[in-house]
């Protein structure tokens, strides 16, 4: 039975460390091969299938705790992004980098067999109608594109965010493709009054 970070508290610290080792190693480890097995997850958190079977059951308890665990890493980028602070245009821009420093979590969200899908957590409905939201009050001040569908800013936005992630994994550095991303967010939807 998979165990929420909320219900690990009875974990001795070594314990919960070790289980977060073994969640950090399965993100970086699916990311690249989303067919990877748990003995490959084991090799990579340089821990034993016994430990690993000890801390999750089997594929799909490792896999709950991998998809809380990007949940939790999305909810910190959009917290850091600040979502409607300095101007729509903006709040996009700064919303693609947090997400952009996500890394191994969007080769999950990415994958041709994507093991995570943000839009079917339970606030991937509110996640939506806020970008949307900031989309629209950018349209309203002039920062965005009026001409474009807020929709059609939504799905840029996220194909542009597959491309800095398919640059990274190229080799780009991360700073040139963050570069080349704002650039292009602002100069794809923007109207350049921002």
């Amino acid at each position: 039975m998979h165990r929420t970070t909320s219900d690990l508290s009875d974990l001795s610290p070594t314990a919960r460390r070790t289980r977060r080792l073994i969640v950090e190693a399965a993100v970086e480890t699916l990311a690249g091969d989303s067919s990877a097995t748990l003995a490959q997850i084991a090799e990579a958190g340089d821990v034993s299938r016994s430990t690993l079977h000890r801390h999750f059951t089997d594929r799909a308890d490792l896999l709950a705790a991998v998809d809380e665990e990007c949940r939790t890493r999305f909810a910190h980028a959009e917290e850091a992004a600040r979502l409607g602070e300095g101007g729509a245009l903006n709040s996009l821009d700064r919303l693609a980098q947090e997400y952009l420093g996500l890394g191994s979590v969007l080769g999950l969200v990415f994958a041709d067999n994507a093991l995570i899908d943000p839009d079917a957590w339970e606030e991937g409905e509110e996640r939506v109608q806020a970008l949307l939201a900031v989309i629209v009050q950018g349209q309203e001040a002039g920062e965005i594109d009026g001409e474009l569908t807020p929709d059609w800013v939504l799905t840029t936005f996220w194909v542009m965010l597959f491309g800095a992630w398919l640059s990274l994994k190229t080799g780009t550095s991360r700073r040139d493709v963050g570069v080349q991303l704002s650039r292009t967010l602002r100069r794809a939807v923007g109207t350049g009054a921002s």
